[in-house]
């Protein structure tokens, strides 16, 4: 039986394989549930996995949450190779500021327990991990396209809750220059539900505002979407400005924006930082990139 790798990025917003994406709400349920759909079935009980968010925690390892979406993970990816029973090569990810802090608490987690039996979505699915790799998220989504920045390059991955800011020096992170800034993309949300509040006293769904975030319009009235587009576009602004800010000068730096929160920079950044620019909008790009990584460091067998 050939060996799977997989890899799994999970965040507060959402859950990403190399081919699917989910909402990273988990919510443990009384008993069994009367619709199966993304629903992970364990020794210790029913997760329903999905709507909204996982909390903000000192660090993700803290309960079981990140195993369940892990699981949910590895099922969507065996789903789709059409098995349930397989080994796995498993790469996940922290942000290259806590790979020193974290990256141990994140092998043991996940070594703790290499053989899982569960059953998602009422059909049962038994995993043994082979191996975990743990990935400095954003850079292992860009390492494949290195070929194509500039010796001077900023990335910038946009998040829920933060946006991770990775300057490249002849494509070598200064990792003295690495940091984290609270200016997620719910921070955004917040703040046009803030100004939809004000103007017609109601919030729009994040449903909505997810859909102008990724499309840049919608078919919502006129006035409402008007809101909602100048908020992203002031939320876009901010951002630039905090980074400008930090001593990176777009005209000379190449900026690489990615993450979730980079279709809204692909909808709403000004002509004039586009010149400099390369956005990836893919929000499989880290767990892509922690399978690519894993490829190469078995000499490029799958």
């Amino acid at each position: 039986m050939a060996a799977h790798i997989i890899g799994v990025d999970v965040g507060y917003g959402n859950t990403k394989t190399a081919h699917s994406c989910f909402s990273s709400g988990v919510k443990m349920l009384p008993g069994s549930p009367p619709l199966s759909t993304r629903v992970i079935e364990t020794t210790e009980g029913f997760y329903a996995i999905g709507n909204g968010k996982i909390s903000v925690q000192r660090s993700k390892t803290e309960d079981e949450y990140m195993r369940v979406l892990t699981m949910a993970g590895i099922s969507e990816e065996l789903k789709k190779a059409g098995t349930t029973i397989a080994d796995v090569h498993l790469g996940v990810g922290v942000p290259l500021t806590r790979m020193g802090a974290e990256k141990k608490e994140f092998l043991d987690y996940y070594n703790k327990y290499r053989r899982m039996i569960y059953k998602y979505e009422d059909v049962q699915y038994s995993v043994t991990l082979l191996s975990v790799d743990v990935f400095p998220q954003g850079y292992a989504g860009i390492v494949p396209y290195m070929k194509d920045f500039r010796k001077s390059a900023l990335v910038v991955e946009i998040g829920s809750w933060t946006v991770e800011i990775l300057p490249l020096n002849e494509f070598i992170p200064d990792q003295t220059r690495c940091m984290s800034l609270p200016l997620g993309t719910i921070t955004c949300m917040n703040s046009i539900n803030e100004a939809l509040r004000q103007k017609f006293g109601q919030e729009a769904d994040e449903t909505i505002l997810k859909e102008v975030m990724i499309q840049g319009t919608s078919d919502i009235p006129a006035d409402y979407l008007t809101i909602i587009q100048d908020g992203l576009s002031s939320y876009v602004t901010n951002l630039m400005d905090r980074i400008r800010s930090l001593n990176f000068n777009p005209d000379l730096t190449q900026f690489i924006f990615m993450g979730g929160g980079a279709t809204i920079i692909k909808h709403f950044l000004p002509e004039s930082y586009k010149k400099n620019a390369l956005i990836f909008d893919d929000v499989c790009i880290n767990a892509k990139g922690y399978e690519e990584l894993i490829r190469r460091k078995m000499g490029g067998r799958s």
